[in-house]
């Protein structure tokens, strides 16, 4: 196949108009179209009033239309609404409208790549390019190869992504991907500890919720704690894809959605969108000088120097994930999930550098002691790895 050279993308929306923007970036041509007008001329004059002086203005258009947005698209990157339907009646309709050569791509973060392939009527010029917000910043982008994928047509993909500077990891297609099927499992688990401590100490939530944060944010694992990120992630979306990776899961027990994590959905309970979610705000900003997590008084959380959660409560959920991610053949190669969590989610230490840092044997006995104490709830049940290491990950613990 040839090489990539005019994009277009679809959707306008923040996601849209970013990954426009990182194409532009590198002197691609690129077309970007919405059925929101308004939308979609404010977010071609941000991208032009932004471009730096070496940028050719004239390589980044609007579309009056659709079919003019595609005619002669190499490849066509799909923005728009999160949802399964509507993206595959999009597909669809675009078979019929663009030129039989052009890849169509995805930009979801966890629908199925498969599915929507079929749908659009050429699964061998399908992918996925789930880029990570935001998009011009976001050096991740995770390319999800689904059944019947063209190897000349990774190839040429894997490419223009270079070509863009970005950090292209492949996946095979698995509910969540890599970095949202483990993360998204981390703040399902992390409701669940929530709801437990709650009931059995009676103690304020958002005492808890701190406590635990408080935790994550002095061993450096993340760049904030589960419940500070999915306050800025909105408790909504993450209760989705929670659902999506459970429904791919041909409903696993071990991915069922946290009661206490619908239940804040139910209360309406969405995060810094709506200044309350696990911790109240005054504003909507992401900026936590601009707009600090409170309490129910109205006052700052501080976080607190001593806390006393054992964060291998969670890490251990994190691994074993990880593990098995590995163990399906999702990746070939754990680097790539460290790439993925490090570059995709910007945590601080990947799932296999706190397996080295706490012990691969710790973090198996202590899932072994939560499989157990709770009934064999299959959240808990180890992965097989945690038996027989691969050769790659033997040599990488003996460093340790």
């Amino acid at each position: 196949m040839k090489t990539i050279q005019k994009v277009s993308v679809i959707g306008a929306g923040i996601m849209g108009a970013g990954i426009a923007n990182s194409i532009f970036k590198y002197g691609f041509e690129v077309k970007l179209f919405d059925l929101n007008k308004e939308l979609l001329e404010k977010a071609v004059s941000d991208i032009k009033s932004k471009a730096r002086r070496k940028m050719d203005p004239e390589k980044i258009t609007m579309a009056a239309s659709l079919e003019e947005a595609v005619k002669d698209a190499d490849l066509i990157i799909e923005a728009i609404i999160e949802d399964l339907d509507i993206k595959c009646k999009f597909f669809k309709d675009l078979d019929g409208i663009a030129p039989e050569g052009t890849v169509f791509a995805s930009n979801t973060s966890s629908l199925s790549i498969s599915t929507m392939a079929q749908a659009s009527g050429r699964p061998d010029r399908f992918i996925g390019l789930h880029f990570f917000n935001p998009a011009i910043i976001m050096r991740l982008v995770e390319i999800v190869v689904p059944k019947g994928f063209s190897p000349e047509v990774y190839t040429a993909v894997k490419e223009f992504i270079d070509n863009i500077k970005k950090t292209g990891v492949k996946c095979i297609e698995s509910p969540g991907f890599i970095a949202n099927r483990i993360l998204i499992p981390l703040i399902n688990e992390a409701f669940y500890v929530l709801d437990e401590k709650i009931k059995v100490s009676n103690a304020d939530p958002i005492d808890v919720a701190n406590d635990i944060d408080s935790a994550f944010l002095k061993e450096g694992i993340l760049l904030m704690g589960p419940y500070d990120l999915v306050d800025i992630t909105g408790i909504d979306t993450t209760y989705k894809v929670t659902q999506v990776i459970y429904e791919g899961f041909n409903r696993s027990p071990r991915y069922i959605p946290a009661p206490l994590l619908k239940n804040y959905v139910d209360k309406g309970w969405l995060g810094r969108k709506n200044n309350r979610g696990v911790y109240y705000y005054e504003n909507q900003a992401n900026d936590p000088d601009l707009n600090p997590c409170l309490n129910g008084k109205g006052e700052k959380i501080r976080r607190l120097e001593d806390p006393g959660f054992q964060t291998i409560e969670l890490v251990a959920s994190i691994v074993n994930e990880s593990f098995r991610v590995l163990e399906e053949g999702i990746v070939d190669d754990f680097n790539d999930i460290e790439l993925c969590m490090e570059l995709g989610a910007r945590w601080l230490k990947g799932p296999f550098v706190l397996a080295r840092n706490i012990g691969v044997d710790v973090i198996h006995a202590e899932l072994k002691r939560k499989y157990e104490k709770s009934g064999n709830n299959p959240r808990y049940e180890p992965s097989g790895l945690f038996v027989e290491l691969p050769g790659q990950l033997k040599g990488y613990f003996a460093e340790a």
